[in-house]
């Protein structure tokens, strides 16, 4: 499957926000702990198998013509695509159109990266995705792209980047990673605009393809992958890499998790009633900020919660987005770092006026049952015996035993 993948690295950027530090050599080239971002990279794809690489260039091209002449690497095609003139992050698609198989994987320049590909690539086939777009929480939702995912991997809205931020009614949680896998054939759907030379991958091709009403898939991951692009993010990155977190926190290895349970742990809620608004949340800060601490042995962090209010329709699945959503952001700027969520919507009780009874049924996922923790086990190669949950009842406590992994009560922390 990965074989038949062409991988396009789009690498011709002038790279003006670190040239403080790299000066003339390209961003791609410049090298973190005595590798360059481009060589890491070409790394990580050989060591997942895949055979054809094109690298489209623009500026200081000559150097990259050299850097491939001076490298051994294992693929079966390694081309150089040189732009006459920049044609912005994803132009080249049209231009290489005739040398890409029936999928493509493209690739920022600029990203310093750890991926189980192979678990990327089954997840792409698995739902028989037109584009598969790598994400997770960003840091720095205000200047990125973003997408919204309701049910957890459908993207139902985009958020451009050049977006105004504080008129965003919704705050996303997700944002585009700069890896995507897609049918080629979507190139072909939507030409080039005559009076447009520079091309955003997410601005254009994505953007067309969701107007188009192509199914898009978002991959939410806590492996490593960050822009190495400006000086604050390449000293980050300095440190990830000198702390081995890369390897660490690929999912080819086994993840160590921290699993929180939400009401009542993170937030307040009284018993037998449910959270169906932003208003509605009361943080308990003494345990954010004791999770936070506790958090750092962890490399994958998730909230584990039942919502029986969708089931009772109460709630959407969108205003359930936009609570958790808000609960992490609240939750990242004080140093709870949460990556994801997973939430069982079903209830088993029967017979209320105004159910979805689709959704009424004695499920696998719901707490005291361990069904959200082996699904994040099997997504993100997660050693249950040594993880560990951390909830306020018995439920949080059963559901961590019957998945075999350790627990304490929030009061106890």
């Amino acid at each position: 499957m990965i074989e038949d993948i062409t991988v396009v690295i789009a690498i011709g950027g002038e790279g003006s926000r670190l040239k403080k530090i790299s000066g003339e050599i390209p961003k791609p080239l410049f090298p973190i702990c005595g590798i360059s971002t481009l060589e890491r990279a070409l790394n990580e794809l050989d060591k997942y198998g895949f055979k054809k690489v094109i690298l489209s260039t623009c500026f200081r091209k000559e150097l990259f013509t050299d850097f491939i002449k001076n490298n051994t690497f294992n693929f079966d095609k390694l081309i150089i695509f040189e732009e006459e003139f920049p044609l912005g992050e994803c132009g080249c698609l049209w231009k290489i159109q005739d040398q890409l198989s029936s999928k493509t994987l493209f690739i920022n320049g600029d990203l310093i990266f750890s991926l189980d590909f192979k678990k990327l690539c089954a997840f792409d086939k698995n739902l028989s995705s037109d584009i598969t777009l790598v994400t997770h929480p960003s840091s720095h939702p205000e200047d990125s792209d973003m997408i919204s995912a309701p049910n957890g991997s459908f993207v139902e809205k985009l958020f451009l980047k050049n977006r105004d931020y504080r008129e965003d009614k919704f705050k996303p949680l997700l944002g585009f990673a700069g890896i995507s896998l897609f049918e080629t054939s979507i190139i072909d759907e939507f030409k080039l605009l005559k009076n447009q030379n520079k091309y955003n991958l997410f601005g254009f091709l994505i953007k067309k393809a969701f107007e188009n009403k192509k199914k898009i898939f978002s991959y939410n991951t806590s492996e490593y992958i960050k822009d190495m692009g400006t000086e604050k993010r390449y000293l980050e990155v300095t440190k990830a890499i000198n702390k081995n977190i890369l390897e660490m926190k690929n999912y080819s290895n086994s993840q160590k998790a921290l699993f929180i349970d939400r009401d009542n742990t993170l937030i307040e809620c009284n018993i037998n009633n449910y959270i169906l608004c932003k208003d509605e949340i009361k943080f308990l800060d003494k345990n954010i900020e004791k999770l936070a601490k506790l958090s750092t042995g962890f490399s994958v962090v998730s909230i584990v919660t039942n919502q029986p209010q969708i089931a009772m329709n109460k709630l959407s699945l969108e205003e359930l987005e936009s609570i958790n959503n808000y609960i992490i952001h609240y939750c990242r700027a004080k140093s709870l770092l949460i990556d994801t969520v997973v939430w069982c919507p079903h209830h088993p009780h029967k017979g209320y006026d105004s159910e979805n009874k689709i959704l009424k049924t004695d499920c696998f996922c719901r707490k005291p049952k361990p069904g959200m923790l082996l699904q994040l086990a099997y997504e993100r190669n997660i050693d249950l015996k040594s993880s560990l949950f951390v909830g306020d009842s018995y439920v949080d406590e059963e559901a961590s035993k019957s998945a075999g992994c350790s627990f304490i009560n929030i009061l106890n922390l």
